[in-house]
Order: structure tokens, then C-alpha cells, then sequence
């Protein structure tokens, strides 16, 4: 009988060994090459964005701008995690692809974290009543930030290291 027990043991643990090495498999590593690239593509879809669906004046000044630092990835992920809450502000139909874009980099982002072992920032809250009464002013205050932000995270990748 113990034998059976044993045998039912090390059947068990062998079934999720294989599971674990197909999954990671399946998923490969995330590398800050691969960010890199996400955050560059997502810089220029926004530009492309802000060129054809905002025709701002340069001399209006929207204020200070916010410089939220990178401390490391959780950090990333609660401030990306935030702008991405706020630029699903209707109307936003011209922004679908960017918050796609925005989506996978936050789930590579979260894999990258849960591999690493840093705690995941709890989900956004609701979108302020501010940015539902002037959504094309807020979406794009919102991109303007989410590009500086991404520019940064370029020139700071090291930081993706630490949580």
C-alpha cells in the first residue's frame, strides 16, 4: 500500500513538472529588449496619434509637467496601470490600438514582475469626473504623459531589474 502511495506520489509530481516546462515554454522570458520595443512602438503610435487627431495649439500650456519617477517595476506598473485607466475616456476610438498596445505591455510587465517576485499594485480606480467632462482635453494630457513616461522607461530600463 505504501508503494502505491509512493508510486501515485512521484506520478503526480512528475505530471507537474511537465506542466510547469511546457508552460514556460510557452512563454518565453521577457527581456527589457522586448519592453524597449513596446514602449518605442507605443511612443510612436502616439505621436502619429496627437498629429492626426489633435490639432493643439503649441502656445497653449497645459501646466507643469508631472514627473512621476521610475523606482522600479511596480512603480511602472501602478503609474502605466493608471494612465491606461484614464485614456479609456470615450470618445477613444482612435486610441484602440495604443491601449492594446498599452495592454500587452502591462501584462509582459506583470509576467516580468510575478518572475521576479515583486508584488503586482492593486487594479486602477474609476476615471475621475474631471476627464469624462472634457475627454479629448484629458486623452490628450493623458498621451502627452504616457509619452514622456515611456520615453523615460527607455533611458531607465535598468530599473525593470529591482521591484
Amino acid at each position: 500500500m505504501k508503494r502505491m502511495q509512493v508510486n501515485s506520489s512521484l506520478t503526480l509530481l512528475c505530471t507537474i513538472t511537465a506542466a510547469v516546462v511546457t508552460l514556460t515554454a510557452c512563454y518565453p522570458a521577457i527581456t527589457t529588449d522586448m519592453i524597449r520595443i513596446m514602449a518605442r512602438t507605443a511612443v510612436g503610435r502616439i505621436k502619429k496619434i496627437k498629429d492626426e487627431h489633435f490639432q493643439m495649439s503649441p502656445e497653449i500650456d497645459f501646466g507643469p509637467n508631472t514627473d512621476t519617477p521610475i523606482e522600479g517595476l511596480t512603480s511602472v506598473l501602478t503609474h502605466l496601470d493608471y494612465l491606461q485607466t484614464r485614456l479609456q475616456v470615450p470618445p477613444a476610438t482612435h486610441l484602440r490600438q495604443l491601449q492594446t498596445d498599452l495592454e500587452t505591455l502591462l501584462g509582459n510587465l506583470e509576467r516580468m514582475a510575478v518572475s521576479q517576485g515583486c508584488p503586482l499594485p492593486k487594479p486602477g480606480s474609476n476615471v475621475h469626473k474631471d476627464d469624462t467632462a472634457f475627454p479629448i482635453t484629458s486623452n490628450y494630457l493623458y498621451l502627452l504623459e504616457l509619452q514622456r513616461y515611456l520615453e523615460k522607461l527607455c533611458l531607465n530600463l535598468d530599473k525593470l531589474k529591482t521591484c
